[in-house]
């Protein structure tokens, strides 16, 4: 559903992403000694399979009306805005890891995250293009638009079932059955606001949305969007103490972290912005989203508000 006006197809921004994750993955195996197999999975789920199955699970939904009244100064003063924020990232962020008490420290970093990826930037947007809510944030909750979110969070829990840690990590903590009954809606509705309203209003609504319009192609919205969308995480990869992440290991290099974040982190950009771009509706990104980081979360958030000893 490319522009035909678009100076540049959707295969030759499919092709430079590819492109740069493998000059990365080779990076980081030549000089990191980076283990290649999670990444060549990573990408075969989540480069291939997944925008492939979102594809199939929207295509007979059509999408939500979405105005973007100025794409040019829209998008340069979102990704100007994404750079010079990134002392929020480097500062802000890092004075909340040093809070030590629990559930504190997640909801301190969570009013951060949305105040700087949520309250900020959509003002900012919505003063540019006087835009209304519901133009600025196209939501439908009806069974035909939310098909898709259901198909695809059913796909992201199966492989984090699969593949991940998630399960595992549930087994290992030994939790009782009444505390998983009460935390995965709980921490399901948490995942929804961190991840979901956060990261998809900033990176599609808004960011994707207005690249592809500017881009005049859907494909370079999308493609540049996961790549600010991976290297945005790269600074908590770096500066967190204990990285969840077990590749990463506990203490990564800047390097690392940067390389980690364009293999690893982007491509679960890529199946989102498939979904957004085929239905323009916030909350199938926003559901599907949750969904897929609600396995390898619930321990942590089960810990956090000390749910369990």
């Amino acid at each position: 559903m490319e522009n035909s006006a678009s100076p540049i197809g959707a295969k030759t921004y499919v092709g430079v992403y590819f492109a740069l994750w493998a000059a990365g993955l080779i990076l980081l195996r030549t000089f990191e000694g980076f283990e290649a197999s999670e990444a060549l999975t990573a990408l075969v789920i989540l480069g291939f399979i997944f925008p492939a199955f979102a594809m199939v699970a929207t295509r007979r939904v059509p999408a939500l009306p979405n105005v973007v009244r100025t794409p040019g100064i829209e998008a340069g003063v979102l990704v100007t805005y994404l750079v010079a924020s990134a002392w929020v990232l480097l500062s802000g962020f890092g004075r909340v890891a040093r809070i030590g008490s629990e559930p504190l420290h997640s909801i301190v970093l969570l009013s951060v995250k949305v105040m700087a990826f949520v309250a900020i930037p959509a003002a900012i947007v919505s003063a540019l293009g006087h835009y209304k809510i519901a133009e600025l944030i196209p939501t439908s909750l009806g069974w035909r638009g939310l098909r898709p979110a259901l198909w695809m969070s059913l796909a992201a829990i199966l492989m984090q079932s699969l593949l991940g840690r998630g399960l595992r990590d549930i087994r290992e903590a030994h939790l009782p059955v009444w505390v998983l009954v009460v935390a995965a809606p709980l921490s399901f509705v948490w995942l929804t606001i961190e991840v979901g309203i956060v990261e998809e209003l900033f990176f599609r609504v808004l960011l994707q949305e207005r690249l592809a319009v500017a881009l005049r192609s859907p494909w370079g919205g999308l493609v540049l969007a996961a790549v600010l969308f991976g290297l945005v995480h790269a600074p908590g990869f770096f500066l967190r103490p204990a990285a969840t992440q077990e590749a990463l290991g506990s203490h990564p290099s800047l390097f690392m972290a940067v390389g980690y974040s364009i293999v690893m982190t982007s491509l679960a950009s890529l199946f989102l912005g498939v979904l957004w771009m085929r239905t323009k509706n916030f909350a199938v990104v926003v559901i599907v989203h949750a969904a897929s980081d609600l396995l390898p979360n619930l321990v942590p958030w089960v810990k956090a508000f000390h749910l369990t000893r």
